[in-house]
């Protein structure tokens, strides 16, 4: 076997296209050994493989052709290869973050979804245990339950826009205090959405039992938020902070102009013979 050989050669043997190797030379990264002048064929030997293996490994590592040019011929500056690949370790490492938290989102918008296929005809009060949940908040001047569908919506562009720095923007709720519920005014002027991690920003939802109910819509929610509290009283449970409102679940058709939703109503509970510990 020759070492001397055609382009097209030399790109089936290292798994490269004859334009990647055009375009190799065009900007001045690879070039071939010789130029035949009368036919202007381009000739390459064996041995330049190892020039397009550390090309092929940097390009999978997503470094540019003009940082891959950099590394592979500034060898008398080791200090400028350490920084391009220090940058390039910090870009993989924000990739990775990224990543991790689009797996909590669509694991969150999984859960809703299952849990929608689950309860979705559920009329019964359910109790269930849950961690400390971390929220931002937006504070509003309306009773959010005597809004019309356009003041709700107006409401949430303003909650939106100041988290200018937020991906998603879904799984959001109220808040009702403890007294609004009780004595059965039932306002509510606090918006919330759910984040991952505890902030300088966020508040807190304390751990522990809660009653929760289903409904599928605010209007529904407000006509079962009596009846939520009256069953709450013949369950004998003696309530111990604030109602909460959250959007558990939404799919939304292109042709929709009403939210589509499934709420989750929620309350913090215990049974009246119970001690009351704080965490």
């Amino acid at each position: 076997m020759f070492s001397k050989m055609k382009i097209g050669d030399f790109a089936k043997y290292n798994q490269i296209s004859v334009q990647a190797l055009r375009y190799y030379e065009k900007i001045d990264l690879i070039h071939p050994i010789a130029i035949d002048p009368f036919t202007n064929y381009r000739f390459y030997h064996i041995k330049q493989s190892a020039v397009i293996d550390n090309i092929q490994f940097f390009q999978q590592l997503n470094f540019s052709l003009a940082e891959i040019k950099h590394m592979m011929d500034d060898t008398k500056n080791p200090t400028m290869l350490n920084q391009l690949i220090e940058n390039k370790k910090e870009e993989l490492r924000h990739e990775l973050s990224q990543i991790d938290q689009q797996l909590k989102e669509i694991e969150a918008f999984q859960d809703g979804a299952f849990i929608y296929q689950a309860k979705k005809e559920c009329n019964e009060i359910e109790l269930l245990e849950f961690p400390t949940r971390w929220i931002l908040t937006h504070p509003t001047t309306q009773n959010i339950y005597e809004m019309s569908e356009e003041e709700y919506e107006f409401s949430l562009r303003e909650f939106k826009s100041e988290r200018k720095n937020l991906r998603k923007f879904n799984r959001v709720g109220s808040i009702m205090s403890h007294h609004s519920f009780t004595q059965e005014t039932f306002q509510s002027k606090e918006f919330f959405m759910f984040s991952d991690k505890k902030t300088a920003r966020t508040k807190s939802l304390r751990k522990g039992t809660y009653a929760t109910f289903y409904c599928h819509s605010f209007r529904e929610e407000i006509e079962q938020l009596p009846r939520f509290k009256k069953a709450l009283a013949l369950l004998d449970y003696q309530i111990t902070g604030d109602y909460i409102c959250e959007v558990l679940y939404e799919n939304n058709k292109t042709s929709d102009m009403n939210r589509s939703m499934f709420i989750r109503m929620q309350i913090p509970v215990k049974k009246r013979n119970e001690p009351n510990i704080s965490f």
